[in-house]
C-alpha cells in the first residue's frame, strides 16, 4: 500500500482490497455532516447564488489519499475515524476558503462522528 497512487478505479479497488486483506471485512460507518438548515444551498447554490460545495471536494480528496490513510492506520475502525476527521476538517478548511461562511455558524456545525440516528441537512457517510 505505501507508495500506491489513486490513478483510478482499478487502483482504488486495489487499495480496497487490500486493506480488506489487512484487516478482513467488516462494516464501520462515520457520518460527517451539518444540522444547519441553509447547507445544502450554500453546497448546491440557487438561482441567485452560486454553488459553494465543500463536502463532496473533501471527501474526493480524502479517496486520493486512501492509501495514505490505509498505511498510518492499525485497524478498520481507526481507518475511517481518521478519513472522517480528514474530511470534517477539509470541509470547513474549503468553506473558509470560498468564503462561504459569514457567522460562522455553518462552518462550526461541521462534525464527524460514528453513525447512529438522526439526519443533518447535509451529510456524506463513510463505510468500509
Amino acid at each position: 500500500m505505501p507508495g500506491a497512487k489513486m490513478t483510478g478505479v482499478l487502483s482504488l479497488t486495489e487499495t480496497l482490497d487490500d486493506i480488506a486483506e489487512r484487516w478482513g471485512v467488516g462494516t464501520v460507518t462515520w457520518t460527517i455532516g451539518t444540522g444547519v438548515e441553509y447547507s445544502v444551498f450554500i453546497a448546491f447554490g440557487t438561482s441567485r447564488m452560486a454553488a459553494r460545495p465543500y463536502l463532496r471536494p473533501a471527501l474526493e480528496e480524502a479517496s486520493r489519499k486512501l492509501d495514505q490513510f490505509a498505511a498510518s492506520a492499525n485497524s478498520l475502525a481507526e481507518l475511517v475515524r481518521n478519513i472522517a476527521l480528514f474530511v470534517e476538517g477539509r470541509a470547513k478548511e474549503i468553506l473558509t476558503e470560498k468564503d462561504a461562511v459569514d457567522t460562522g455558524t455553518l462552518r462550526g456545525s461541521v462534525t464527524a462522528r460514528p453513525a447512529s440516528g438522526g439526519t443533518p441537512a447535509a451529510m456524506a457517510s463513510i463505510s468500509v
